[in-house]
């Protein structure tokens, strides 16, 4: 059920519940409300569930790239003419 239909259902209960004040049907029509609603997941918002920063994937192209650069770096550093 949607939201735009389930306060339409609220609506509808409210004005009826205040045509019958204190009738036996109002507890009924409110019971129906709630069976309407969807109850909330509460697991989801557990903090064991969530993703936490040390766990993230590092960014592996990056890492290569500054490797790759400093592997380079190294190389043009060194004097190839005196191992000769």
């Amino acid at each position: 059920m949607s939201l735009k239909q389930t306060l339409k259902l609220a609506k509808q209960l409210e004005s009826q519940a205040k045509k019958s004040d204190a009738s036996p049907n109002s507890t009924a029509n409110l019971s129906a409300l709630k069976e309407a609603t969807k109850p909330r997941n509460h697991v989801a918002f557990n903090p064991l569930l969530k993703k936490g920063g040390v766990h993230e994937k590092d960014n592996i192209e990056a890492v290569r790239k500054k490797k790759r650069r400093e592997t380079k770096k190294i190389l043009r550093q060194k004097d190839w003419l005196s191992e000769i």
